[in-house]
């Protein structure tokens, strides 16, 4: 390539859009370090703080709802923000030029292939989920590439543009440190069982409330828990007493999750599409607590294909109080089922997914 190339990616909203778009920059910055890559996303979302301290570039746009706002009370609100964040979105493409532009899905990525479309740049547009998001939908027919992770996701998309590559990851989770280092960093015995519960990138009141509930029964059993909890809930958990004790850490957000990754035995999450992508990777035991709440139900059908693969267990969230820690003992106490698990999961992994795309990108521009 015999220029600098410059590349805007739309992201934001959630860790599930936002890693994937760092994922993709990173690759790309490895193939060729000179590119110039520009971040778009919200104001109000997590990408404000999580992109920039990766060293890259951010523009803020102000869009804070998705397309299921309009029907409630804030609607006029959240139709305001779009039209102003249109605007900027259009303002910045035309003032950085890039050469292409990528979108992760999420509403908050709407503003940005607008304006890429109406500035015709071309568009590549990456799918993490089995049910694809209603902004990908949209601008699948303008996209000159659609890189999807799911089979189930293609029939949503134009046959003759979408590929199968996976969801990127980053290329840390390639490479975890040793099972016994990483339980030297975290403080951690290697001898007794180690479960990293992760509810998403804000965390989850229900399975909070469940641990909570549960944690006399892991220290009695002389279980280890690694506990992401997010912001909500951080000062709740610093009140209860148990969560001092040595066989659990707590933090409101993991920003090493490899090592975490690494000393697990056995990891408990929402079925986030880039979480299951990365566990895919690492094939360790997994148990999926589905978020009701996440659009198109999306969550659920992302967990229903690792069930199928005899991947991973499922538990309802209504139903986590009753099941979780049961479901976690169980899982420990079951060397061969664990053993299963890793074996059906590992089939799944897809570890060259960001090189694909980055190759897709590359193919585009040049």
């Amino acid at each position: 390539m015999n220029h600098r190339p410059k590349i805007i990616i739309g992201s934001g909203g959630t860790g599930g859009h936002i890693y994937p778009g760092i994922a993709i920059a990173n690759e790309l910055k490895k193939k060729i370090p000179e590119t110039n890559i520009l971040f778009i996303g919200s104001k109000n979302h997590m990408e404000m703080k999580e992109i920039p301290r990766l060293g890259y570039s951010m523009e803020k746009i102000y869009i804070s709802g998705g397309i299921d706002k309009f029907f409630s009370i804030s609607g006029f609100i959240v139709f305001i923000q779009l039209i102003y964040s249109l605007f900027l979105a259009n303002k910045i493409i035309k003032r950085f030029s890039p050469d292409i532009v990528i979108g992760t899905g999420g509403f908050v990525s709407f503003p940005t292939l607008y304006a890429a479309k109406k500035n015709k740049i071309p568009i590549l547009i990456q799918e993490q989920n089995s049910l694809p998001g209603l902004t990908n939908r949209i601008f699948s027919r303008y996209a000159n590439k659609i890189c999807i992770a799911y089979e189930q996701a293609k029939k949503y998309f134009p046959k003759e543009k979408t590929i199968i590559t996976g969801n990127p990851v980053r290329s840390e989770i390639l490479k975890l440190p040793g099972r016994e280092k990483a339980c030297i960093h975290l403080g951690l015995k290697k001898t007794k069982p180690i479960i990293l519960s992760i509810g998403g990138s804000q965390g989850s009141n229900s399975m909070n409330n469940a641990w909570i509930k549960g944690l006399k029964k892991l220290i009695e059993l002389d279980m280890q828990l690694i506990w992401q909890v997010g912001r909500l809930d951080i000062h709740k958990i610093m009140k209860n007493e148990m969560s001092y004790h040595s066989n659990i850490i707590f933090m409101e957000f993991i920003e090493d999750i490899p090592t975490c990754y690494a000393a697990a035995d056995i990891i408990v999450s929402r079925a986030g599409a880039l979480t299951i992508s990365e566990i895919c990777l690492i094939g360790k035991p997994y148990i999926l607590i589905p978020f009701p709440g996440s659009s198109n139900d999306h969550q659920n059908k992302n967990a229903k294909i690792l069930e199928e693969k005899q991947a991973a267990l499922i538990i309802k969230n209504e139903e986590i109080d009753k099941k979780l820690v049961n479901y976690v003992i169980q899982l420990v106490n079951d060397f061969n089922m664990r053993k299963k698990m890793s074996r059906n999961i590992l089939k799944l992994g897809k570890p060259k997914a960001t090189n694909d795309i980055v190759n897709e990108i590359l193919q585009i521009i040049s």
